[in-house]
């Protein structure tokens, strides 16, 4: 399931520039109106964007051998999301979010068998964020703060080989909140790319989700992201 998320990110990542660039093309009428003043505002506008990180502290690699049995655990970090955005004012825009990481996958061989366990965390947040606009000295670069909070779902899966296979499952639920500072670059009136760092504050799992109990974690993130609407 990751594997196929990230793909799909790198995917997006990949088209949405040309796909943008397509969309924004001037028009013959665009053009000769080039001169006439545009409103920039966000008021009203609505943003559909994919992001792209890494959780700086859950990236692990590590490989022990002890008593014939060997463990390999594995987690590169990266975490991606979906977005929707809407601006109540131009300052003040709502949000909510769906994103997967990669929590942990571990192998176990040895003489009895084979254990294969893997794990992820899926956020589903609703914020806040924050553009103010005396910071703000061209419609080109757009700073802001965002919070956010919600549930981060964690879900690990068990298989052992060996006589027999057993196939284990779980999942559970921990109250978490995202804490950010970035900037959101206007590339064209439809197409924005930004940049972001955070933390994730995650309270505990009641039973370990891959190799933690705890999720929180700094992120460094970038988005791609659509705006359309015609504002107010």
């Amino acid at each position: 399931m990751m594997s196929l998320f990230k793909t799909v990110i790198v995917i997006l990542l990949m088209i949405f520039p040309i796909s943008v660039m397509g969309q924004t093309l001037p028009t013959p009428q665009e053009t000769e109106s080039a001169d006439r003043p545009v409103s920039n505002s966000l008021r009203g506008k609505h943003c559909i964007e994919v992001t792209a990180g890494l959780l700086s502290e859950i990236s692990a690699t590590h490989e022990v051998s002890a008593g014939g049995v060997t463990t390999k655990s594995e987690a590169d970090g990266f975490i991606g999301s979906i977005g929707y955005t809407y601006w109540l004012e131009d300052d003040w825009a709502i949000n909510v979010s769906v994103g997967i990481s990669d929590a942990d996958a571990t192998v176990s061989t040895g003489s009895s068998g084979t254990s294969v366990i893997a794990a992820e965390v899926m956020p589903i947040l609703f914020g806040v964020k924050y553009q103010p606009s005396e910071l703000i000295a061209d419609d080109f670069v757009k700073p802001y703060v965002s919070v956010s909070v919600g549930p981060y779902l964690g879900f690990s899966s068990e298989v052992r080989t060996g006589v027999t296979t057993v196939v284990e499952a779980r999942s559970e639920a921990a109250l978490g909140s995202r804490l950010a500072v970035g900037i959101d670059l206007s590339l064209t009136k439809w197409f924005k790319l930004g940049f972001a760092g955070g933390y994730h504050f995650v309270t505990d799992f009641e039973n370990r989700i891959g190799s933690e109990k705890n999720y929180s974690s700094p992120e460094i993130s970038m988005s791609l992201g659509i705006v359309f609407g015609k504002g107010k």
